[in-house]
């Protein structure tokens, strides 16, 4: 797929790997194996050494001449890690006791990053269509694997709405135990969770997906570039709703998908509506597990 961005470069292999590497500290994958393992929260040096190692990558960036078209990248990551690090240290000051509150204040709070990622693009060339800041061609093809024929967004938009609610619902039944007594109590709480969905869909394909899309595909491919936001998306969800390993399945194999649509569709749209979608679900099933 031809990709239409103002940053042109030719990918090589270094250049694909060391996007993947950074992605470990970026993702904070040794905190989670620390937490995972030990069971207990890991020392802030951990964040620490991996914001040096951001900071390290995008220094050697300057130096390293094949290394150039990653810049834009590793300046988006040390947005993206350091907006994750003030929000964990803010969050047991300014977080309320209420699940649902929490929800709501962790959602705006996720603003941080989003700003400290929109700084970045300040002087990169960057229009807001290559940061898929647009609704895009809600009707444009999708392509799909060579033994099925391509269909339109807005055929495969809705399907992909129901489909991942159908496999979220799933692990959310497995996973928080949902009382199917309190329905009413969600059916209740329904604008609520419409207000959470919008707000927090937004703000997570924008940090997650739409500016690290962008630095990514000039520098290493469509499909390199879908892989690694939906990993980055993924170990996000360990802890998250929906959690644990499967939940990291779900949300990278969804995350895919609406960068997928993203590149496809030239917009935000589809992403955010599949999202937001997924997001009610989520929310909805909290309400009868509380």
């Amino acid at each position: 797929m031809e990709v239409i961005s103002k940053q042109k470069s030719v990918t090589t292999r270094s250049q694909v790997v060391m996007a993947w590497l950074a992605l470990l500290p970026a993702s904070d994958a040794g905190g989670i194996f620390y937490q995972v393992v030990f069971n207990k929260e890991p020392s802030i040096w951990f964040a620490i050494i991996d914001l040096a190692i951001l900071s390290l990558l995008f220094a050697l960036a300057y130096a390293i001449t094949t290394w150039r078209p990653l810049r834009g990248y590793f300046l988006a990551l040390i947005a993206f890690f350091t907006g994750a690090l003030i929000v964990d240290l803010i969050a047991p000051f300014v977080e309320p006791s209420g699940w649902q509150a929490r929800m709501f204040v962790n959602a705006f709070m996720n603003l941080i990053p989003c700003a400290l990622l929109a700084l970045t693009l300040i002087g990169s060339g960057l229009t807001h269509r290559d940061v898929f800041l647009a609704k895009g061609n809600m009707k444009a093809r999708s392509r799909m694997p060579k033994w099925l024929p391509s269909v339109r967004w807005s055929w495969f938009g809705p399907f992909l709405i129901f489909f991942l609610a159908g496999g979220l619902s799933i692990q959310l039944f497995l996973t928080v135990h949902p009382d199917i007594n309190m329905f009413g109590r969600a059916l209740q709480g329904l604008p609520l969770a419409l207000a959470f969905a919008a707000i927090n869909a937004a703000q997570e394909e924008f940090r997650f997906r739409a500016v690290i899309l962008s630095r990514l595909l000039p520098a290493t491919g469509t499909t390199q570039a879908l892989l690694m936001t939906s990993l980055l998306f993924g170990l996000a969800h360990w802890f998250g709703h929906p959690s644990g390993p499967s939940g990291v399945l779900l949300a990278g194999f969804a995350g895919y998908l609406w960068g997928k649509s993203m590149i496809e569709t030239r917009g935000f749209a589809w992403a955010w509506l599949i999202h937001g979608f997924q997001d009610v679900v989520i929310f909805e099933f909290l309400l009868m597990a509380h």
